[in-house]
């Protein structure tokens, strides 16, 4: 065992992967020695890796956090978790009992390498920092799997829904995206990604660097997309076209674009982003007539229909029971 001196930069690389198997072994040992131990590494979780959900702001000072951090453990005063604010301390008490957990004979490293979850319902979206740096937008309705601390050869995610990824960039440990359809493997980049398996749909649209997408469909099917280039699944083959228009991935930003939808798939946008019931009651579908556009989805569902009604021969009401949007 390595006489390791147990800091704020020790912990921090321990919680990004940058120590060898000596330096880890000594911080696990460190960590079980103590509950306040535990805390200090629970608190240097939450300022490197939880994220407030945002609206349209964007997380916390990860650098002056850590400064704090580092002025208290270096005056040797006792961390306390009342000093943090209230929305802090719920998010490192959760950080605390997820390092804690599970049975007392399983090392930390085993601990940390199983899966957290994060679930944005119908109506939000959230932002999420990987243990790498990697960063994360996940629209409504999308579940993003992912490890404390990535181990072993690749750094592996599992997303079910729409995610867009700003990839920390490191050449040896390639990162992955698992979906029900395919996997997306890249170095360092940024890219969308949309996989709902209950509708069939899949797709990856690349907006910087470089993606290997494989077909979990499909076997032997890849393609290494290039920037501005997307691959679609159609049945069970994946369709390469350039991106139609880089207004579908505002949605990051709060907007939908209405180019080139159909009013189905708008309805099904509407639904996932405003987290509302959409039933189309009549014998055919509304025709929009429109090039072009984008809606802000701060303003409300109402809204947006207001706006689409000026290109479309529809009327709506809202169930009376349920509150579900009946569109006539």
């Amino acid at each position: 065992m390595t006489d390791l001196q147990i800091n704020e930069e020790v912990l921090t690389a321990y919680l990004r992967g940058e120590l060898n198997a000596a330096e880890a072994a000594a911080v696990e040992a460190w960590y079980d020695a103590s509950a306040a131990n535990r805390r200090l590494l629970g608190e240097i979780y939450y300022i490197l890796y939880v994220n407030d959900r945002i609206n349209d702001t964007a997380g916390i000072d990860v650098e002056r956090s850590l400064r704090q951090f580092k002025r208290r453990m270096h005056a040797g005063r006792r961390i306390s978790l009342r000093r943090i604010t209230l929305r802090a301390a719920a998010a490192a008490a959760v950080a605390v009992i997820l390092l804690a957990g599970g049975v007392t004979t399983v090392s930390l490293s085993k601990r940390l390498a199983q899966p957290l979850t994060v679930i944005t319902h119908l109506g939000e979206r959230s932002q999420v920092v990987l243990p790498d740096g990697t960063k994360v937008w996940l629209n409504a309705g999308t579940r993003l799997e992912y490890p404390l601390v990535f181990a072993g050869g690749e750094r592996r995610v599992k997303v079910a829904g729409e995610a867009m990824f700003d990839v920390e960039h490191d050449p040896a440990h390639p990162f992955v995206v698992e979906t029900f359809a395919c996997d997306v493997e890249v170095l360092g980049t940024k890219f969308d990604v949309t996989a709902e398996e209950r509708e069939g749909l899949f797709s990856a649209a690349l907006l910087r660097g470089s993606v290997k997408v494989t077909n979990r469909l499909t076997p032997g099917e890849q393609f290494v997309l290039k920037p501005n280039e997307e691959v679609r699944l159609a049945g069970r083959r994946l369709n390469l076209n350039a991106i139609g228009s880089m207004d579908d991935y505002l949605w990051t930003e709060g907007m939908i674009s209405i180019k080139g939808l159909s009013f189905g798939e708008l309805m099904h946008k509407f639904e996932k982003s405003f987290g509302v019931k959409i039933r189309i009651d009549r014998a055919r579908m509304p025709e929009v007539d429109y090039n072009h556009g984008k809606i802000r989805i701060s303003d409300g569902v109402d809204s947006a229909l207001r706006l689409l009604q000026m290109a479309s021969d529809f009327t709506y009401t809202r169930s009376e029971d349920n509150g579900t949007i009946v569109i006539r």
